[in-house]
Parts: C-alpha cells; structure tokens; sequence
C-alpha cells in the first residue's frame, strides 16, 4: 500500500524503428516519457518533430465526435435500467485499429454531413419565413394589395410605426392638414402600426411632421395582400418541416454507424497520443532518444517488449528513480478497500515521490468520520442496499464501480454508527441507543474531541515517521517531538482543571506546555540566517499554537452534522405522525412526505458527510505532514467513454 516504485530509463535505438517501437510501447502502457530539449550548441540532435498526419488525425477525431453527439441525439434511448445492465464491449487497440481501417469513415460521414447540411439550411429558411411572417402579421389587415398602395397617383402613402407615446401628438399635428389622413392597421409592443394618406401637394410637410413625431418608415415585403404572403409563408414552412422529417429519417438510419464512429474516435485518439509522444524524444540523422521513467517491477517486461520490435539493435540504460527527483510520475497502488478512497487523494493532489501515500492512512478516518456524521442505521441500510445492488447486476465503468464501492463503505459505517446512536429514519423505529445525540450532548462533545485529537495525533505522527525515515533528526525534535509536548501539555492542564484532578497532575501539564513553547520559539525559526529572524519567526511559530484551537473545534462538526440530520429526521416524523392521526387522506399524505423528505434529508447527510470528512482531511490532517504536488502518471492508452480498452 505505497507509492509504487519507479526506475528512470535512456534509450538509444535507430529512427527508423521509432513508429514500430511505440505501437508496441503504446501497448505496454506502462511508461511515461521526459520532454528532452536541444541545449544550445549541440550540433547534430535536434528536436524529433510531431509527424504531419497528426493534423489529419485531429481533423478524424474533429469530424467523428461530431458524427457522435449528432447521432447520438437521433439514437433511441436506452431506459435507465437496461443502459447500466447492459454488457459494455471490449476491444483492445489492435481491434480498434481493424474496425476503424476497415469502415469507410469518409463516405459516411460525408454522406451524414450533406444531410445534416440540408436540414439546417430548411432550419433557416423556416427562421428566415418566420421572422419575415412577424414583421408582416401587423399589416394584415390592409384590404388591399401593397402594390396598389404604392401606386396610387396623387396620393401619397407613408407606411410605418410610431411610439404609442408620440401617436396623439401626431394625430393632433396631422389634424392641422386638410388631405392628409392617418389609419392605424395595429398595435404591438408598445408600437402603433399605420398608413398615413396625404395629397402628394403637401408631401414635405407631412414627412416634415413624421420625422418630428419619431415616424419610422416600415418596407412590407410583398407587392400583393399581406394576409396572402402570410399564408404563403406558413405553407413553405410547412413543406420545409416536412423536407427535415425526411431528412431526420435518413440521419436516423445512420445511427448503425454510430459504433463505428465511436470505434474511429477512440482509435484515433489513441493514435494522437502514441504520434504526440514522439515530440519528447530527441535525435541525430540516424539515432533517436528516449528517456522516461517506468514501474521498477517491469524493467524486464519492458526490454521484452523493445527486443520484440528492435532484435539487440538498442543501448538502455535504467536505474531507480530519485527520491527526490521531481518529475517522477505518481502510481498508487493499494488494497481493494483503500484504492476506492484515492479519488480524494487525487482531487487534492498527487504525493511527490519522496513523500509516502497518505490514502491509507485517512481512509479509516475518512470512513469514520462520514458515518458519525450521517449517523442513521436507516439511512446506510437503503444506501448499502442501492450500493449492492449496483454492485450485482449492473455493468459499471471501472471508475463508477469504484465510486459505488466508496459510498458503500461510507453506507457500512453510516449504518454501524446509526444503531450507537440508536437511530433509524430519525425515531421512526426506537432502538436501543449507547449515545443519545439529542440529550448527550457532552459525550457528544467529548466524543468528537477524543477523535480530533487522534486524528491530528496521528497525522503528526505521520510526518515524525518521515522525518526519521529521512534521518532528520533535528526536524522531528523541532517540528514534531516539541509540539507534541506543547499540545499533550495543554490537553493534561485542561483536562485537570475541569475535572479538578491531582495538582500533581496540572503541574505536568504546565510543565510540559512551557517546555513545549519554549523549544517551538526556540526552534521555529532554525532556517533563517539573522539573529533577528531567527526570534521573530520563533516567536511566531509558538503563537501558532493557537490554531490548533481552531483544528480541534473543528471537529464538533461531527456533532453538529449528526444532530443536524437526526432533528430533521425526527421533525418530518412528527409532522407524519400528526397527519396519519388526520384519517385515510392523512395517510396517503404522511407517506408521501415521509418518502420525499427521509430521502431528501438522506441525500443532504450524505453530501455534507461528503464535503465536511474531506474538510477534515485536507485542512486538519494534510497540513501536518503533506505536501502533494506529484505528477500522475499517464497512460499511453486513452480511457475510453464508449468501450472498455483492453490489454492484449
């Protein structure tokens, strides 16, 4: 349950071997390449660059995710059931590769992109002919034919819309002209719509009164009767969705294809990844470089694998990778139990290589924590329950199979803690309790207290380990064994003084927190190089001890939660108990707000246990001893979202 080991490698072999060589180092997929730079002056090695058909290769998996969402939505969808119990396909990457060359992506996704094409220009038009029929529907009640009105001889005919806020004024302005006339067709949006008939004698003038009055002049598209332009419209809409069913129909029946582009996307991908790993490598005319860094315990398996490709035309070099080299890749390798709890590990950050996994170490905290935390045997029951059932029948990912096995772990401890508690949907069954949250609230305090103080014991115990591990003797003294006194010292004065123990007892305790402070000021400022320094930051490193205060409180917050889910639990109860008191009706209501809200109150326990437990890890534990910052190692095989990639 560690880091796993790495051994860092050089290899020289011939170019022209390069391509062979990383297919089969693509499926070994156990190594990780160093990006190797030219240093100046180096005549002869230059930079391997990335090969021109990774653009083509771009352009492929460009144009198959494409064809994938597009199809995807035109698939008929899986019920929820049969898509998790369905059986997911293996291929491994020789397989992918004979799919992919074998299906004739070019045709296919031409012929998809043409009719996909022709269904969005349908789209637009039916966009172009419905805002054309919006800009139209105001005028439909002109009687007569828009051509007619713009024709007329001595009449002229303004035709436009006006703000309600001006229309008056410019009824009472155009009231001022004997043959000039205005008739409103409609109002819409806080707009008048209206023809505004006028001698063509007095024409400036009116367009003078328009202009003043914030007339907008409006071109109706069409010369004949606007309701008939209307009609004609909705019509070539009509023929036009007709035209797109056809077309879904047709795009529909691509959807056979749509394992093939999903078998041309991963293939692709993968091969992106294999032709990108040449851009680390360096070379002369005829020799290329590698170097990188693979498990210690499968050097041999890797020069099996170089042999296979290149016979003894090679030099390798390998030796155990530094502790302290920085760029060593990060492989965690734990037990069944501890590696479902390494997501948490990598959502904080990876451990560099000199530092230790801390995974197992929080696990069981982690693991006890949430439970205190939900606290309800009711609560994990139907967790677990969900869990293993999952766990049975459906076809989960790696990644999902993991995240299930983790939260029914977190369901175990849930439902371990919910019978201490003696809790079960809140008091819906009364179970015998050894601590009573609601009316022990001391032991509860108490209780979450001992825990804190495990906790950040052990995680200090964790970096005194390191420090010996390292021989850093003056650091575990300094950093660990004088803390260590401080804190024991003010737990024994604390504790003597309100249970008013022995003297004796309090004067240890004083003893041992003055002895503690004195060394951490004494202690704490070692690295800087003045006098001045050195006080200040010693001064500054005791009165951190004040944060430990806050690391402590912070632990309550396994009470806090745990009252918080029990009280809502018991509230939703009461109000169930009054309402199944209330008749038949009741009792329909009563179990539907039981259903609903036991259920809500489970997920809100759950998430919070979720949040607050890696809270307590992060901030309370990893501070102590943790540094992260590692580099995850990366697999030369691309995690599939569709299949499951297989080795050979």
């Amino acid at each position: 349950m560690a880091i796993v080991k790495m051994s860092k490698f050089h290899l020289f072999t011939f170019n022209e071997q390069r391509q062979e060589l990383l297919k089969a180092l693509q499926k070994f997929n156990l190594t990780n390449f160093n990006d190797l730079k030219v240093a100046e002056g180096e005549d002869g090695i230059k930079k391997v660059e990335l090969p021109e058909e990774i653009i083509a290769i771009d352009e492929r998996i460009q144009e198959s995710k494409w064809a994938i969402d597009l199809l995807s939505k035109y698939q008929k969808k899986e019920g929820l059931i049969e898509g998790l119990t369905k059986e997911q396909k293996s291929f491994t990457l020789e397989d992918l590769r004979l799919r992919a060359n074998k299906y004739d992506f070019e045709k296919n996704y031409k012929d998809l992109k043409d009719i996909y094409e022709s269904r969005a220009r349908y789209e637009q038009k039916i966009q172009n002919d419905k805002t054309l029929i919006d800009e139209l529907k105001p005028w439909s009640s002109i009687p007569i034919e828009v051509k007619e009105l713009k024709n007329l001889k001595s009449v002229g005919v303004s035709i436009g819309t006006i703000p309600e806020k001006f229309l008056n004024e410019l009824k009472e302005d155009l009231s001022k002209f004997e043959l000039a006339e205005l008739v409103e067709v409609d109002r819409l949006n806080k707009l008048s719509y209206g023809l505004i008939f006028y001698d063509k004698s007095i024409e400036d003038q009116v367009i003078e009164c328009l202009r003043k009055n914030s007339f907008a002049p409006s071109d109706i598209k069409t010369d004949g009767y606007v309701k008939d332009k209307i009609k004609e419209l909705e019509e070539n809409i009509s023929s036009y969705r007709s035209q797109i069913e056809k077309l879904d129909k047709s795009i529909e029946k691509h959807c056979v294809d749509l394992e093939d582009f999903q078998i041309v996307y991963d293939f692709n991908k993968n091969e992106k990844l294999r032709l990108s790993a040449e851009n680390n490598f360096i070379s002369t005319d005829r020799v290329n470089v590698m170097e990188g860094y693979l498990p210690t315990d499968k050097v041999d398996d890797f020069i099996k694998t170089i042999e296979g490709v290149v016979g003894s035309n090679y030099y390798f070099d390998v030796k155990e990778a530094d502790r302290d080299d920085k760029d060593v890749p990060i492989i965690l390798k734990n037990n069944k139990f501890v590696s479902d709890f390494q997501m948490l590990t990598s959502m904080y950050s990876m451990p560099k290589y000199n530092e230790i996994d801390p995974t197992p170490l929080f696990a069981p905290f982690y693991w006890l924590f949430s439970g205190i935390m939900i606290g309800d045997a009711g609560y994990g029951l139907i967790v677990l329950i969900a869990c293993l059932i999952g766990l049975k029948f459906f076809n989960l990912k790696k990644s999902m199979r993991s995240m299930v096995r983790f939260f029914m772990y977190l369901a175990i401890s849930t439902t371990i803690w919910g019978l201490v508690f003696g809790s079960f949907f809140g008091d819906t069954i009364k179970l015998p309790a050894l601590i009573d949250p609601a009316t022990e609230s001391v032991k509860m305090i108490g209780m979450s207290l001992i825990f804190g103080t495990i906790h950040i014991f052990f995680a200090l115990g964790i970096k005194a380990y390191m420090n010996i591990r390292d021989r850093n003797f003056i650091d575990f003294i300094c950093d660990v064994l004088v803390w260590y006194l401080a804190l024991i010292g003010i737990i024994l004065w604390i504790i003597s003084v309100a249970l008013s123990l022995s003297p004796i007892l309090n004067k240890i305790g004083m003893w041992l927190t003055i002895i503690g402070l004195i060394g951490i000021a004494a202690t704490g400022g070692r690295a800087e190089k003045s006098l001045g320094g050195k006080i200040g930051w010693g001064i500054y490193s005791a009165y951190g001890i004040t944060s430990y205060i806050g690391d402590f409180v912070s632990y309550l917050r396994l009470m806090a939660l745990c009252l918080a889910g029990s009280f809502i639990a018991v509230a939703v109860n009461m109000i169930v108990r009054i309402l199944i008191g209330a008749g038949p009706l009741g009792v329909v209501f009563a179990v539907i707000i039981f259903l609903v809200f036991q259920l809500f109150n489970a997920f809100l326990s759950y998430l919070s246990a979720y949040v607050h437990s890696a809270r307590l890890v992060y901030v309370e534990m990893f501070n102590k001893f943790y540094e992260g910052g590692g580099r995850p190692f990366k697999n030369m095989i691309e995690e599939s979202k569709y299949f499951n990639i297989k080795e050979e």
